[in-house]
């Protein structure tokens, strides 16, 4: 299935993370696309619960710099297997949730936890995939993910019809759990060059961005399309039930479409950025989740939403090859888990106060009001990559 395109160390390499992400696969699809659907239909959650919720992935971010202060100098797969196999394992305890503040708090571990994961990935993925071959190596892992997506979207919607979400839940974080430890399976290379860089704290992550000009300009665009994304959050689980009301079949549906789209994503920017440049990728990815504000605000049925699970799917999915990517080829080997834990970081400030506006804006001008500031924000931020931003990052020489 993989080929000979690839070395033997890397073909091992792809065997093990596919096998683990085929089973994170099931734990996300069984989780994820229901967690505001379960908060708002059946425990009732506010406004507010939803909005904390949306906010605790940011506010776990701003945790990022010191995780990759702790796995400074050691090697980076631990932190990547642990903490996630923590993340997931708190789904061990939604049959005992009793209220939506219950729920919210899980939902809080988990970011506690994931959010340890990203500096820790960014390294691994480095070390194991040769910057020629690694948008393709990467595209293939999420492709084999997006494939049994497909058919677990669809069978998920109806499971939630018919079965309780508690059991549901705690069956997945099993399967999670499980792909963490897959994991540890991986062989990953000491990193070349000495490695003398120390880690980063709040005084030297402002120095790097400081004297880094391409990095600070990628800040930038990614702090205004992020924070044009993250104002949504709160809105999202409103208008799917109050307004559109839709079903957990229908959600289900909705995840089926998202998961054909991520099996093309995979392919093309793992095509993109091996052919063309990272930010080249980056400004494609941008335009793309740019419009998802606007098919939110002119729903008018619930099928409408097929269209954004499209553009949601190929945003998230090029988020996690794009993005890492961007700024892997911007730090360099050395400074890469540093980089993705500033970028995390102010992630995280625009995760925590994001949700928050977008509340506030719900209470005051209603739901609608929030996806034309998205709109805004997210093109604003598309513009100044596509503009203004010149990080010259050359594209690779591929090998034959």
């Amino acid at each position: 299935m993989i080929g000979s395109r690839f070395s033997p160390e890397i073909r091992r390499a792809l065997r093990i993370d596919i096998s683990a992400t085929l089973l994170f696969t099931v734990f996300a699809g069984l989780t994820g696309p229901f967690l505001g659907l379960i908060l708002r239909r059946e425990l009732g959650a506010t406004p507010l619960q939803l909005a904390v919720m949306s906010s605790a992935g940011g506010g776990c971010l701003l945790l990022s710099l010191l995780w990759a202060k702790a796995c400074h100098g050691r090697p980076p797969l631990p932190y990547l297997v642990w903490p996630a196999f923590l993340a997931r394992g708190v789904f061990l305890l939604v049959p005992f949730v009793s209220s939506a503040w219950s729920f919210v708090g899980l939902v809080v571990a988990r970011d506690f936890f994931g959010a340890a994961v990203a500096p820790a990935h960014a390294a691994v993925v480095e070390r194991v995939y040769p910057r020629a071959q690694r948008g393709r190596a990467l595209g293939l892992v999420r492709m084999a993910g997006a494939v049994l997506s497909i058919g677990l979207a669809l069978a998920a919607g109806q499971l939630f019809d018919r079965i309780g979400y508690r059991w549901i839940f705690a069956a997945a974080a099993l399967l999670g759990m499980a792909a963490s430890l897959r994991l540890r399976r991986l062989s990953v290379p000491e990193p070349e060059g000495d490695g003398d860089e120390g880690p980063a704290g709040l005084r030297e992550a402002w120095l790097t961005v400081r004297e880094d000009h391409a990095f600070r300009r990628l800040l930038i665009a990614s702090f205004l399309f992020g924070f044009g994304c993250w104002i949504q959050a709160p809105a999202h689980p409103l208008l799917a039930v109050d307004v559109l009301q839709v079903s957990a079949s229908q959600v289900g549906v909705f995840a089926s479409v998202a998961a054909v789209a991520t099996l093309a994503g995979s392919a093309y920017w793992g095509w993109l950025v091996d052919r063309k440049s990272s930010l080249e990728a980056l400004r494609v990815m941008y335009l793309i989740g740019a419009t998802t504000p606007l098919i939110y605000y002119i729903a008018w049925s619930p099928w409408v939403l097929v269209a954004s699970a499209v553009t949601d799917s190929l945003l998230a999915i090029g988020l996690e090859l794009v993005w890492m990517m961007a700024v892997i080829d911007v730090a360099g080997p050395q400074r890469t888990a540093q980089y993705v834990a500033i970028g995390a970081t102010l992630a995280g400030v625009r995760g925590v106060a994001g949700p928050l506006v977008g509340g506030l804006v719900i209470h005051a001008f209603g739901i609608h009001a929030v996806y034309l500031i998205a709109a805004i924000l997210t093109f604003s931020g598309a513009w100044l990559v596509g503009r203004e931003l010149r990080v010259r990052v050359p594209a690779p020489v591929l090998t034959p």
